[in-house]
């Protein structure tokens, strides 16, 4: 996010105002269009993390933002190198520290404060994220945290700074190497091609990184794998024939293949943010290299000052978001993942995400008009004696101004003595987080119940029967499996989502679009199908839990402890981030040791009714089947449960357990997300499902 201004001498800084910084002009020939790429490169991930469902690849603005970093900085090395015959390391660096490290910083105090302030859990990890953002290491610490980029559970507030850190190891090492190349290298072709070839290396390096079903954040958010938007950009700085910064003059020679380059470059970028997601495999073998290439043909034809491609992205539309893109790219998603946090069970998640974008917007103008331009302009010292004029110095000063700046002092101490709290009150793990690793446990203790009761009461010379169910989806049971019920940690589960997004978002939106069958308008089943029996009758017995099998998503896994107490014996196979198309794989056979199935999905998403039909149609016709409807802010919900009970009502022997009901009142009992249940929860859950199994027949 490399940013090309002259800095005024400190000795000309007073009290600054909009005046005085608008006089400050840019460096002659600025290429203005340049804020409009990164106006549509923060404005696609802004939307992206909001969840807007067109924009599926809305983060695809970050390789612009690639692009666009490693041309500047290194026309800016080049330049200074062909007017100096050296580069000034130091200076270099410190540049860079008063261009990012005034906002961050800002950003990093309100969000550590806010989490003390907010609670719900947001302050979860805080420690070891703020650490890496003051570090500039945030992309390898998540990797080495086991932390997902497409973490949708409880996102990090931090997550989006492995962009700003991988942009900051490259301003690192990237000067020594502009050094070398220069020193060493004569050709100016031949430095290009090299820059050229590095990057090939780390696309290659992506593309054959990539395993299909996995977690893609090691080779999204390293530095190795992800480096070449950079590097291009910074072969096409190397390869220009001068290095001005200003736009080639020649506007003359401009003809319709340079018109037509723009219009296909602006047209791949925003095709891909519409088309490419992250669960798609060609987004990481190809596709992020082509977006990175069209990026470098729009910084080509930007540069030349003319064409209607360059005129648009230099309209005073764009500019002005251009201009402000780094401080919106640092706000943007602690104010989306706090809104979501805690207004997105009663406002649902895109009014919540909404009044995120616009808290965002507003402190990235706070931001860039009080601490981002002015120290851009002016420098630290610069603003420090302004700041202290103003707070200190009788004289010129407006009555109004010093009140003011002695508010916004005010607050500024306030924000770092919670901040500080904050940091230390910050717990390592969340309640969720807690919760599920619960979950698993109590199912890995019934595992080794289970087994230890099988090794005492099997005969030696036995031989059992295999299991037909993989190894990957196989129950925790407390009279046959001894395999674990879960593979995915808690911390790092793997979403099916392309949204913090996705986002974003607490749980993951499904990979594929919704159903196009239309809501089923039957009537939703009770929670028992049978008749309500006469008052003297006495009430059905309890069904044992060895005759259970239950199969379901992070919810249910949240509730396992209080299952098994409530069932003891139960085959539970319950694990984060299961959609409802999973599910023909998952069911029993035709053994009849376990008649009661119950199905807990649709967290994750939707699926349309006969989906459910179908796989239930491997079960024998005399098993009961209970399914456990969803709660949440998800916006599938509605739908997901109408389509549950659609296929209740095609089937005998199927009733509804209306866990949404049960909890619609007490969602303090829910853990910080407002979906998975809490301990006291989970007792509600077991209740309602034992209550369900005992009345349906």
């Amino acid at each position: 996010m490399a940013d090309v201004t002259c800095v005024p001498s400190p000795a000309r800084v007073g009290v600054w105002s909009d005046s005085a910084v608008t006089r400050s002009p840019r460096i002659k020939g600025y290429a203005r269009g340049l804020d409009g790429i990164r106006a549509i490169a923060v404005l696609g991930v802004v939307l992206y993390h909001a969840g807007v469902p067109f924009l599926p690849g809305g983060f695809l603005g970050v390789d612009l933002f690639f692009v666009v970093s490693g041309y500047l900085v290194t026309a800016l090395l080049q330049r200074e190198h062909d007017r100096t015959g050296r580069i000034d390391l130091r200076g270099f660096w410190l540049r860079r520290a008063r261009r990012l490290l005034p906002a961050l910083l800002l950003m990093l105090l309100v969000v550590c404060a806010a989490t003390l302030a907010c609670g719900r859990d947001l302050g979860a990890g805080l420690r070891w994220q703020l650490a890496g953002a003051l570090t500039f290491s945030s992309n390898w610490l998540q990797i080495a945290n086991g932390s997902s980029y497409l973490e949708t559970m409880e996102p990090a507030l931090l997550t989006h700074l492995w962009s700003l850190a991988v942009e900051e190891q490259f301003y690192l090492l990237w000067p020594l190497a502009v050094l070398f190349l220069l020193t060493v290298v004569k050709a100016r072709r031949s430095r290009a091609a090299l820059a050229v070839l590095v990057a090939l290396a780390s696309a290659a390096a992506m593309f054959a990184g990539y395993r299909t079903g996995t977690d893609p954040t090691r080779i999204y958010a390293a530095t190795d794998t992800h480096g070449f938007g950079l590097l291009l950009g910074a072969a096409l700085a190397l390869a220009r024939p001068a290095s001005e910064l200003d736009p080639v003059r020649g506007a003359r020679r401009r003809g319709r293949g340079t018109d037509l380059l723009g219009f296909a470059s602006l047209a791949v970028v925003l095709g891909g943010m519409v088309v490419l997601d992250l669960e798609n495999p060609w987004t990481y073998r190809g596709g992020l290299l082509l977006v990175s290439l069209a990026a470098v043909g729009l910084v080509a034809v930007t540069i030349r000052g003319s064409g209607p491609v360059a005129k648009l992205l230099g309209s005073r539309v764009l500019r002005p978001v251009g201009e402000r893109s780094y401080s919106l790219y640092l706000w943007h998603w602690p104010a989306v993942v706090m809104a979501d946090r805690i207004l997105a069970v009663d406002l649902g998640r895109p009014l919540a995400a909404a009044v995120g974008v616009v808290a965002a917007v507003l402190a990235t103008e706070i931001t860039f008009r009080l601490v981002e331009r002015p120290i851009r302009r002016f420098g630290f010292r610069g603003y420090l004696r302004a700041a202290r004029r103003v707070l200190l110095r009788r004289g010129r000063v407006r009555p109004v101004r010093r009140s003011m700046a002695w508010f916004a002092a005010t607050c500024l101490g306030v924000v770092t003595v919670t901040a500080a709290c904050g940091v230390v009150a910050a717990p390592a793990r969340s309640g969720l987080e807690i919760q599920l690793a619960a979950g698993e446990q109590a199912l890995a203790e019934a595992s080794a119940a289970a087994q230890a009761s099988t090794s005492a009461t099997t005969v030696p010379s036995t031989t059992a029967t295999p299991s037909t169910t993989p190894a990957s989806t196989t129950p925790t049971t407390a009279t046959q499996q001894p395999t674990p019920t879960t593979t995915a940690k808690p911390t790092t589960p793997t979403p099916s989502t392309s949204k913090p997004t996705t986002p974003t978002p607490t749980t993951s939106k499904p990979t594929t679009s919704k159903p196009t069958t239309s809501t089923p308008t039957s009537p939703k089943p009770t929670t028992t199908q049978q008749p309500k029996p006469p008052k003297n009758t006495p009430p059905p017995p309890e069904v044992p839990g060895d005759r259970i099998a239950m199969i379901g998503d992070s919810v249910m896994l949240a509730a396992a402890p209080s299952l098994l107490s409530r069932m003891p014996g139960a085959s539970i196979d319950a694990v984060v981030s299961r959609q409802i198309w999973d599910l023909p794989g998952l069911l029993p056979g035709g053994a009849q040791d376990r008649p009661y199935v119950v199905i807990g999905l649709g967290t994750n998403g939707t699926e349309p009714a006969q989906t459910l039909v179908d796989a239930l149609g491997a079960l024998p016709e005399s098993t009961v089947v209970v399914l456990v409807t969803t709660f949440g802010p998800q916006e599938w919900q509605d739908d997901a449960n109408a389509q549950i009970a659609a296929a209740a009502s095609t089937r005998a022997h199927t009733c509804v357990a209306d866990w949404r009901a049960a909890i619609e009142g007490k969602k303090d009992l829910l853990a910080a997300d407002g979906i998975h249940p809490g301990p006291e929860a989970g007792g509600i859950y077991a209740d309602l499902v034992a209550s369900t199994l005992r009345n349906c027949h």
